[in-house]
């Protein structure tokens, strides 16, 4: 008889090294009875459900955001480990690719439905904890909004997916796919009714918790990316209207120790960075270069003036990508991300020079395929040691920028909101305001609001579920990936050619949650 797989299938498999996946889930080897009484066993259980909150660059069997940005045009992966971003990024995903902790497809599932467990073991259980009402009611909500999160991370990647609140075991029934929206409308339930328990701020040793604003974030990411646009508008409002987050004056400071505690952190992994001089520096820093940025992200920035390089004419843009004058015309925000040639954020750094003993010549190891560095997060106080900088999963301009989108795409393009956060967040940049002239209909305000949020938030791990909403990515991802112009060749560099198709806007379901269950069916085209 064909054997019966569920949706934690993975699970099984772990538990034949460690029984304590299906049957324990908080931070001992004691039981249940003897678990879930006092305050610091609950918040001992919920920390670990928080452990699934996703880090920035890349760590193993992590949902690793920033790493993804290697499958959108913002970036080239370009290390010999975390081998399916590479795979996804010329086209090749498939649901055979293999789990285990250098790879994504299988353990962002496999680790969510984990976290999910525990949430849902949480909820069970903790009820019997002899503590203050109210700070359990909290924790209580902490927990709901996280399991919430869990399944809008999930439904993010992979669409529709199963909504679980019960603790599931393997003796139980196969389980099937939501629809989008009844994930959706129980992301957003979840959401209102935690929010109505949580604070909207914490003291400083507990700001890794979800609060009001963070869940009032997630519902508009939640409905932003199911096309629930006036929805979105509203949920971003809430946010704002509390008048609690602001943009942190110094948008280079922001992604490095100087201006790590700020107003303008919504919900944060805590040392979420702490990897990332390791993984991002140049290799003669002690770093492995691993995520390259692309030309078409570099040239998406503007000018200093705030002109497009489109809009310098056919004959200066030619110019001005053999010659590019980086560092005193170019939106500063580049150079808060992007390490060029002939910038001095690692020291001098030519992939020009072509001599063996250069270590940052292109395509070295752990030197740049693109000819660019990645630096946003990249702190040089972390040369040579494990860092601790926090990852900003949400922060507030990313929310303005939302609420810009669902008031653009509700057809309210000319709300004077819309000019005037995308005017905040360039001014905090010290770039001008929007030139009215130009951006005065509603195709070219969803051109500027597309540009804003692919330069505002570039490596911060947002590209790709942009790329997919905003269904552009046959558009930025098919053809010949650009690195930086060769001034010997005055030509830019080919770095690889990747493959687009209508596929590529979901991850497949791995395989093996689908085999021996009928239940459960595979997205479009795997």
């Amino acid at each position: 008889m064909k054997r019966t797989y569920i949706l934690f299938i993975s699970l099984i498999f772990l538990s034949s090294c460690n029984d304590e996946f299906l049957t324990k889930d908080h931070p001992t080897a004691t039981t249940d009875e003897k678990f879930w009484n006092t305050e610091g066993e609950i918040n001992a259980a919920l920390n670990v459900i928080y452990d699934q909150v996703p880090t920035g660059q890349f760590q193993y069997k992590r949902n690793t955001r920033i790493t993804f940005e290697g499958m959108t045009d913002n970036a080239v992966w370009y290390a010999n480990f975390f081998g399916e971003v590479n795979t996804i990024a010329l086209g090749n995903a498939n649901s055979q690719m293999r789990g285990g902790d250098w790879f994504a497809v299988q353990p962002v599932w496999e680790e969510n439905y984990i976290a999910i467990r525990r949430a849902n073991r949480f909820l069970e259980h903790a009820g019997k904890a002899l503590i203050e009402p109210g700070l359990k009611a909290r924790y209580f909500a902490e927990a709901r909004a996280l399991r919430a999160w869990l399944h809008l991370d999930l439904f993010l990647y992979y669409g529709e997916v199963p909504i679980v609140t019960t603790v599931v075991l393997p003796t139980e029934t196969d389980l099937k796919k939501n629809s989008r929206q009844e994930v959706v409308d129980f992301i957003i339930s979840e959401l209102d009714a935690a929010s109505a328990d949580l604070p909207t701020t914490y003291a400083i040793n507990d700001v890794k918790r979800i609060t009001k604003g963070a869940c009032y974030t997630m519902k508009t990411v939640a409905l932003l990316n199911n096309h629930q646009y006036p929805a979105a508008a509203a949920a971003a409002k809430q946010v704002i209207d509390m008048n609690l987050y602001k943009l942190y004056p110094n948008y280079n400071n922001l992604f490095i120790y100087e201006g790590q505690v700020n107003e303008e952190r919504i919900f944060i992994k805590q040392a979420g960075n702490n990897d990332s001089f390791y993984r991002s520096a140049p290799g003669y820093l002690g770093g492995n270069a691993c995520l390259n940025p692309t030309g078409s992200l570099v040239n998406a920035y503007e000018t200093k003036q705030g002109k497009t390089l489109a809009e310098l004419g056919a004959d200066s843009t030619e110019i001005y990508k053999q010659s590019p004058n980086y560092k005193s015309n170019r939106d500063p925000r580049m150079d808060a991300t992007i390490a060029y040639p002939g910038s001095t954020y690692y020291g001098a750094l030519d992939p020009w020079d072509d001599s063996p003993n250069n270590p940052n010549r292109l395509a070295a190891i752990y030197s740049s395929k693109t000819g660019y560095w990645l630096r946003k997060y990249v702190a040089l106080a972390d040369k040579g040691r494990t860092g601790s900088l926090d990852y900003m999963v949400y922060r507030y301009a990313d929310l303005l920028l939302m609420y810009v989108e669902a008031l653009v795409e509700s057809g309210k393009w000319n709300d004077p909101d819309v000019i005037k956060y995308i005017n905040q967040i360039r001014n905090r940049a010290k770039m001008p305001n929007v030139n009215v002239a130009v951006y005065n209909s509603e195709a070219k305000i969803r051109e500027l609001y597309q540009r804003e949020r692919r330069v505002e938030l570039a490596f911060e791990g947002s590209r790709l579920f942009d790329m997919r909403r905003w269904k552009i990515g046959e558009k930025v991802m098919n053809g010949v990936v650009e690195g930086a112009v060769n001034p010997k060749t005055k030509k830019a560099v080919n770095v690889e050619t990747r493959i687009f198709s209508q596929k590529d806007y979901l991850w497949p379901i791995p395989a093996r949650e689908i085999e021996g269950n009928p239940n459960m069916t595979q997205n479009p085209g795997y």
